[in-house]
């Protein structure tokens, strides 16, 4: 009997403890993926930034090559490409896209080291900015690649992915003209 007794009392407590919880039917993976990724792109931008800072203003002309981007023109195309990406992809702004004055502006902007970082911080606070007032609907509206011939779609959650990995892959060159150029790089760090 009270074995019984103990386990009708235990699941009258677990029942009143559901009923009383306030299910909340929007948090969802979409939710959680703006928080978590939310943090994982502050840290991103501390680690770019820490990699801008570690170039001295002089090394911002540095190329390696000549066929690639000099330091400071990867990091201004970090910054540039991830308001691109912001402003046309997920708030469906109309953009005339024009690769040669993107480029242009990238030598210009690249030149300095105070604009540079200035684009970065305003960048990446935008982007964070916007992915944290989004909702679960937001996150999954698509938008077409108009820049791919097949006009991929993808969801605006995909757009995000995409900032990232893009700033990973740039900022990995700029660590490589770090070293070149006898700098010591920020410390890797994963988020």
């Amino acid at each position: 009997m009270k074995k019984s007794f103990f386990y009708f009392i235990l699941g009258l407590l677990i029942v009143s403890t559901i009923a009383f919880v306030k299910i909340d039917n929007t948090t969802s993976a979409n939710s959680d993926f703006a928080d978590s990724f939310s943090k994982i792109l502050l840290h991103a931008k501390e680690y770019t930034l820490e990699v801008a800072e570690a170039m001295p203003e002089d090394g911002y002309t540095f190329r390696p090559t000549d066929s690639v981007r000099s330091f400071g023109e990867q990091m201004a195309h970090i910054g540039m490409s991830s308001k691109f990406i912001l402003n046309t992809f997920i708030k469906d702004e109309k953009t005339d896209f024009d690769p040669a004055a993107s480029e242009k502006l990238e030598k210009e902007l690249g030149m300095s080291k105070t604009e540079v970082v200035k684009l970065l911080n305003e960048a990446f606070d935008n982007v964070i900015e916007m992915l944290k007032s989004m909702d679960n609907e937001s996150l999954d509206s698509t938008f077409v690649l108009f820049l791919d011939p097949s006009n991929p779609e993808f969801t605006k959650k995909q757009a995000f992915l995409f900032i990232r990995d893009h700033v990973t892959h740039h900022r990995g060159q700029a660590i490589v003209s770090l070293r070149m150029k006898g700098e010591k790089a920020p410390s890797y760090r994963a988020f």
